[in-house]
């Protein structure tokens, strides 16, 4: 049997820990426990223990001066750490004094135990509960050894809730919540994950196999694998593959050349444009540009909340029902997926057998240069002129295809953004008036009740 102590200056966390993790199905067995570093060394002195599982913040003696006394004076005790922090950074000290690891106190609330406990007899190279004569000898090369690595990531919105999945080996050790990582593949084919892929099935994880780790420590490769979690993997993974292959010195190229500014209203004017939904090409090339910036997806799903407003009040006449987005994205792959399908629903929405496709989309156009005009308003014959068209003619076109007139379509999107203004400002009416380009506010308050049927201040009290 492995012999056990813990030591931690909680008594509920002494407690809890030897009453409820299933210590004799993995072979050991807790033989004391202590409430500070001064009487666990007490307790060594008269008893001999295999493992020492410490808290670092103790009075009298902390776990960092209790490990540094316990690696000189019995070399052969492993040591585990009991933290309340998932962060290495915090643990680096004691990592670096010989700890084989560590258990975040939240793990223990998450009640994974068997996790826990598996992982720990992995690193000590246990097996069958057995005890070997030299621990020293014993030990097991961790993955993280190793010059190539195979990551898990958890794709759950909340990576605190991310549950191990069935494509992890048995042997994947946990690296902090929703991350994991081992010496071999994950368990699926690459004709599966095609398969899966294919039938819209959303994979729970994804794997990265890491290469070019030699010569690199532990906490160098940890803080590689958890910073490309939250850079890069939601652009590198593609659900049809087994797993992503990327090395250490494209992860560090890449880390270097983040942190530049991304032009957000540029990408904005370029996305409330029109040339995206007609153009193929023109939708691929802003694609392209738009994944090469790599930005925090977070930020990524904020821009696009505020474009399919934008999409939703200028395309409002021809769509059928509002283009929604969801909250959260766990790649890039459903993010294209979802762009390309919004562009679809308002190329559906436009068509027009009457028209042909040249045609359409001189109106689409005229549409968003209506919409990003609303302080300045451009005359049908002024936008008939910009998008190529006779004055006549484009008159006619865009009242079959969008239902109203040029005249109206203006007055309509001035006033629906008036109301926006009046219920999310405290400016006053003529500043409103101002905004969408009427500049005698009694004039516009009576455009304004002709339109929503009453005033502005009457709208502005309601809502």
């Amino acid at each position: 049997m492995i012999s056990v102590l813990i030591v931690d200056d909680d008594k509920l966390v002494r407690k809890g820990l030897a009453s409820s993790m299933p210590w004799k199905a993995f072979g050991m067995e807790i033989v004391g426990e202590a409430n500070n570093g001064e009487n666990a060394l007490k307790f060594m002195g008269s008893h001999p223990i295999d493992l020492l599982i410490t808290d670092l913040s103790m009075p009298v003696m902390s776990g960092i001066e209790l490990m540094r006394i316990v690696r000189e004076k019995y070399p052969l005790v492993q040591i585990v750490v009991l933290s309340l922090h998932q962060d290495f950074e915090y643990v680096q000290e004691a990592l670096r004094l010989g700890a084989i690891d560590y258990i975040a106190k939240t793990q223990l609330e998450q009640e994974q135990f068997e996790e826990v406990l598996g992982r720990i007899v992995r690193l000590m190279g246990r097996r069958d509960g057995s005890l070997p004569g030299d621990v020293g000898d014993q030990l097991t090369k961790s993955a993280l050894g190793g010059d190539e690595l195979y990551v898990y990531y958890s794709l759950s919105a909340n990576p605190e809730e991310g549950h191990r999945h069935a494509v992890i080996p048995v042997m994947a050790e946990e690296a902090e919540a929703g991350i994991w990582y081992a010496s071999e593949p994950p368990v699926i084919t690459a004709r599966r994950a095609a398969e899966q892929a294919a039938e819209g099935q959303r994979s729970l994880v994804a794997c990265v196999r890491f290469r070019g780790f030699s010569g690199m420590d532990r906490k160098s490769v940890l803080g590689m694998i958890r910073s490309y979690g939250k850079r890069n993997l939601f652009y590198d993974y593609e659900p049809d593959r087994p797993f992503t292959e990327t090395d250490a010195s494209s992860c560090l190229d890449q880390e270097r050349e983040a942190g530049g500014a991304t032009p957000i209203g540029k990408l904005k004017e370029r996305w409330s444009a029109a040339d995206w939904i007609s153009d193929d090409v023109r939708f691929e090339e802003q694609l392209s540009e738009l994944k090469e910036l790599r930005m925090p997806p977070v930020r990524l799903i904020r821009i696009f909340y505020s474009l399919t407003d934008e999409w939703n009040r200028l395309y409002q006449a021809i769509l059928a029902q509002p283009i929604e987005i969801e909250d959260f994205f766990p790649s890039w792959s459903l993010f294209r997926d979802w762009l390309t399908e919004a562009r679809e629903r308002i190329k559906r929405g436009g068509t027009k057998p009457l028209f042909s496709q040249e045609i359409q989309s001189s109106i689409v156009k005229a549409m968003s240069l209506a919409q990003q005009n609303v302080s300045e308003p451009i005359s049908s014959a002024e936008v008939a002129a910009m998008v190529n068209m006779s004055g006549s003619y484009f008159s006619q076109c865009f009242k079959q295809y969008v239902g109203r007139t040029y005249t109206d379509y203006v007055r309509d999107i001035r006033m629906d953004r008036a109301k926006d203004y009046l219920r999310s400002t405290n400016k006053t009416i003529g500043w409103v008036a101002e905004q969408i380009g009427y500049h005698d506010e009694k004039y516009f308050s009576r455009l304004f009740r002709e339109h929503v049927g009453i005033l502005p201040s009457e709208f502005r009290q309601r809502h």
